[in-house]
């Protein structure tokens, strides 16, 4: 089924040790929706320089439509200094002041909004007072019927506690890593204790300690979300709405080269399968076969062809 959804916030080269990918969190979730056969729409910025217009050209040969991408006529396309230690996980220098700091929708761009079935956004294109005054303006017209989904994307010394109670006020759908759920809780309930949230199964698998529990609940409740994703890397994922855990996967043994773009894929899996209305365990399993995938490939735009999503469960047409 084909849903329309946008996605707001940073557009960017990353700088890999193997060459530069094209990448950022919202760029990466639109790029694998459209995979999954969605019209996507990317909310952004890039500089007025050979960086910038390799990004619009690099969308293009992925079809996805760069009508909402304004050029900055002053500040640089945005880059992402990034090193990858021995398991594929990334660390990141994220250069400031760049092209996608300062987002304008366009007038088009904000029609496109109030149609929208789902929109993603994070909390690293939220730096800055410009995107923060274009991003509650745009997200004022989204339909009450669309997801508005928060990958959570922390990165220090980019986000703040206002801004983050800010971005969980207007989301529907939150998406986080185990990490994140930590430095969330630290945030929000100064009492809460790291080393309680998650109860070891064994060397490869976690499970959710009582007190992370209450902690997604509350946040559910509270923010009356419609699903929290909770991503642990290698040791699992888990899918959870009002009602408890929806679902539970470890992750695929798979040989990573970088993990860079994988939990913006099994983000798209989701919401594409939300949107569907599909079962939440089906939606899950294909997200951690897609995800595994991404690890495995250099960069965060994988190709993916048809035969695969039929292999990774996906139904004719998605």
């Amino acid at each position: 089924m084909s849903h329309q959804i946008a996605a707001f916030g940073e557009i960017l080269w990353d700088m890999l040790p193997s060459g530069k990918q094209l990448g950022g969190a919202p760029g990466n979730f639109a790029y694998h929706s459209h995979v999954l056969g969605s019209d996507v729409m990317v909310i952004s910025q890039v500089g007025n320089d050979v960086l910038g217009r390799e990004i619009t050209a690099e969308l293009n040969k992925r079809n996805i439509p760069v009508d909402f991408i304004g050029i900055d006529l002053e500040r640089p396309t945005g880059t992402v200094e990034v090193e990858l230690d021995r398991m594929g996980h990334p660390a990141y220098q994220i250069i400031e002041d760049v092209a996608w700091d300062g987002i304008k929708p366009s007038r088009a761009a904000f029609l496109y909004a109030t149609e929208v079935d789902a929109i993603c956004f994070g909390s690293l294109a939220m730096r800055g007072e410009e995107n923060r005054v274009s991003f509650s303006s745009l997200i004022n017209g989204v339909p009450g019927r669309a997801l508005r989904v928060l990958d959570l994307n922390l990165r220090e010394p980019f986000y703040t506690e206002r801004t983050l109670r800010s971005l969980l006020s207007v989301c529907n759908v939150l998406k986080l890593n185990d990490d994140e759920l930590i430095i969330l809780a630290g945030i929000l309930n100064k009492e809460f204790r790291p080393e309680t949230f998650f109860d070891e199964g064994g060397a490869e698998t976690v499970t959710l300690s009582s007190g992370a529990r209450a902690f997604i609940d509350s946040l559910i409740d509270y923010y009356s979300l419609k699903y929290c994703i909770l991503t642990c890397g290698a040791k699992g994922s888990f899918l959870l709405d009002g009602s408890g855990i929806l679902s539970r996967l470890e992750s695929t043994p798979v040989k990573v080269a970088s993990t860079v773009g994988a939990g913006d894929a099994f983000t798209a899996v989701c919401v594409n399968g939300f949107l569907n209305g599909d079962d939440p365990v089906e939606i899950h399993r294909r997200a951690v076969r897609y995800a595994a995938y991404v690890c495995t490939q250099p960069g965060a735009m994988p190709p993916v062809t048809p035969e695969q999503l039929k292999d990774w469960g996906f139904k004719s047409g998605e």
